[in-house]
């Protein structure tokens, strides 16, 4: 057998160069998570599963790993204050947390905590959030910026909160908000802490490229500022102005996209300046990306850029053209959510199955016996005995071009039911012959690279993809995938992964590889009675708060966990995940309605003499337990 060792797997994953130093294989093959880059301490996630499990919690299960929020903060922080010391800044750098993003209680408040020492701030872009900051905040400690479209009661609730000590920022979006504005204050005798969004014609790039550039949703034109400068000088509000917003998208994948955004965005500031307003901030918005395939490249699940690289452009664009014009330099703001919350959270759940490839007839002694087989299954027969490495590349062809001719006859009629099946056993048997001469060869004749494809089986995990990680269904967005274990061994067989929605849409054919995308996960064949789990990583933003209830499947089990130098972890929450009574709730079915149908129904059967009495108990005790379950299948 070929040697294989966990670098090995380490290397196929690509976890080095995703992982952000914060996952590694230990010596047993497992995979385990650090609680910052590099830390001698780490927690084994197949340990840290199987006493979950004996605590009775279940997979699918969401790991949420604080200390790495709290790391992420630092790191961030840190990295903005070593680019300001070495460019003599003279302003600051603040973090705010735009909710959106993951506005899970747990994490906010977690956020709210970690960030306190920084001064962290939170955006919020609609009335629930702006509630849901509020609770967070005990006043002027925890800033807060509000985003998004706004009416005349989002307004009204910030500035009475602003007046009872809270520290919000109102950015302007539109005219019409501006002019509501000004009139609910003028109404309730309060002053807004105002900011103004500018629409730049820069754009990012990637999935979100389209939230910048002219046509973007939000923002003020230039134009439109010098009329909205003009408004706030006549009545006399021009001081309210402390903030210029800008955001050209989500995950921006190439760095001179944002530098050109920084440079028109910090041109604007100094002419807003000059023009006498009086601003004391600078908002670059989101856009710092997570490299989620590792391949530190443009493509858009990446990026071609690290967050020092990041900071330190932010901050010498901006000095450099607050220099130039003799203007004085603006403390910044950036609002880095995925940057923050991505690395936290691993969901991991077990293998149920795989399809049916690998329990096909055993038509091994008719290979003898070719006689009465069809000339084209005899075909295939010839080259299953005969096949080399001289002859790989013909035989190949010529094996697609057959199970092809076989299907054909068979839709003819000319092929019965079984020589179609012998033709797919020894389609499969050629396949599995190639890829072992293939894996010798070096180089790998370019016709024989995807080859591997025809292999590929099917593993059936238990989750809901359309719950769990909706981007990779939506937008095609990758996230690493790896085995929890057995990372010592060599996986013998590649896959792609389906959830357990009936949705043909529910599989995922797209992986994070050795060099970027790769259109199969490797993983091991799963043994008989073995509790075999995967991981999904880096789905802490965004993943948590778009998933829906495809077929009714609903939370998962959340667990917070902590390190601990002397016991490794610590437990400090678990949130149940949905039963399936609370599922349908969400959509309107009342458990106690359904329970009190189904006893009528049986009723009448009993009655009918259609069931017995203890018939009907039964079914009433499984209905009973059925609704209490978890929506996701386990013991």
């Amino acid at each position: 057998m070929e040697r294989w060792s966990i670098n090995d797997s380490v290397r196929i994953y690509n976890i080095n160069n995703w992982g952000a130093d914060l996952f590694s294989v230990n010596k047993r093959g497992n995979l385990c998570v650090h609680p910052s880059p590099n830390s001698k301490y780490s927690i084994e996630l197949r340990s840290l599963i199987d006493d979950l499990i004996k605590r009775k919690i279940k997979p699918p299960i969401l790991l949420r790993f604080m200390n790495i929020l709290e790391g992420r903060i630092a790191s961030i922080n840190r990295v903005f204050k070593n680019a300001i010391q070495e460019n003599n800044y003279p302003a600051r750098y603040q973090t705010f947390y735009p909710i959106k993003v993951n506005q899970q209680r747990q994490v906010v408040e977690a956020i709210a905590n970690f960030g306190k020492k920084y001064n962290i701030g939170l955006e919020v872009g609609s009335k629930p959030e702006l509630v849901a900051a509020i609770s967070m905040s005990s006043g002027s400690t925890l800033p807060i910026i509000c985003n998004g479209y706004k009416d005349t009661e989002y307004i009204e609730t910030v500035l009475y909160a602003n007046k009872i000590g809270y520290d919000i920022t109102i950015v302007v979006e539109k005219l019409f908000e501006l002019e509501k504005i000004i009139e609910l204050s003028h109404k309730t005798g309060i002053s807004p802490k105002l900011g103004i969004r500018v629409k730049l014609s820069s754009r990012g790039t990637g999935k979100w490229a389209t939230s910048g550039g002219e046509d973007a949703k939000f923002g003020l034109r230039v134009s439109e500022i010098i009329t909205a400068i003009e408004m706030l000088k006549k009545q006399n509000m021009i001081d309210c102005v402390k903030l210029l917003h800008s955001h050209i998208g989500s995950q921006v994948t190439k760095i001179d996209k944002i530098k050109t955004a920084l440079i028109e965005g910090a041109r604007i500031y100094v002419e807003m300046k000059k023009l006498g307003v009086n601003l004391e901030y600078i908002d670059i918005g989101g856009g710092l990306g997570v490299d989620y395939d590792g391949s530190k490249s443009s493509y858009f699940s990446s990026v071609n850029y690290s967050v020092d690289e990041y900071a330190n452009d932010v901050i010498y664009q901006i000095k450099n053209i607050c220099d130039e014009a003799g203007v004085e330099c603006p403390n910044i703001i950036s609002e880095s959510g995925r940057a923050i919350v991505a690395h936290y959270s691993v969901l991991v759940t077990n293998i149920l199955n795989t399809n049916t490839q690998n329990k096909m007839p055993d038509f091994e002694p008719i290979l003898t016996e070719t006689e009465k087989l069809s000339p084209t299954v005899r075909k295939l027969v010839d080259i299953h005995n005969s096949i080399d490495r001289h002859s790989l590349r013909e035989d190949y062809h010529d094996t697609i071009q057959l199970i092809q001719e076989a299907v054909s006859l068979f839709n003819l009629g000319y092929l019965n039911l079984h020589d179609r099946a012998m033709a797919e056993w020894l389609y499969g048997r050629i396949i599995r012959k190639i890829n072992v001469l293939v894996e010798k060869m070096r180089p790998i004749p370019e016709e024989l690279q995807n080859f591997k494809l025809s292999m590929k089986q099917t593993y059936f995990a238990n989750f809901s993809l359309f719950q769990s990680i909706p981007d990779s269904w939506a937008i095609d967005q990758l996230f690493p995938i790896v085995p929890i274990q057995r990372l010592d061994e060599k996986p013998d067989i590649i896959s792609s992964i389906a959830d357990i929605t009936c949705d043909s849409d529910g599989e995922i054919t797209s992986f994070v590889g050795e060099s970027g995308r790769t259109k199969f996960l490797p993983i091991h064949k799963v043994r008989k009675d073995e509790d075999y789990y995967i991981g999904f990583m880096l789905i802490g933003a965004y993943q948590e708060i778009l998933g829906d209830l495809h077929n009714l499947f609903g939370d998962t089990n959340a667990v917070h966990v902590t390190f601990n130098k002397r016991t490794n972890y610590r437990i400090d929450s678990v949130i149940s995940g949905d039963s399936i009574t609370q599922t349908l709730k969400y959509v309107q079915y009342d458990a106690g309605e359904i329970m009190k149908k189904v006893r009528d129904n049986l009723e009448n059967g009993v009655a009918s003499r259609k069931i017995s009495i203890e018939e009907s108990s039964h079914f009433i005790e499984l209905l009973e337990k059925t609704l209490q379950t978890y929506t996701y299948f386990g013991e």
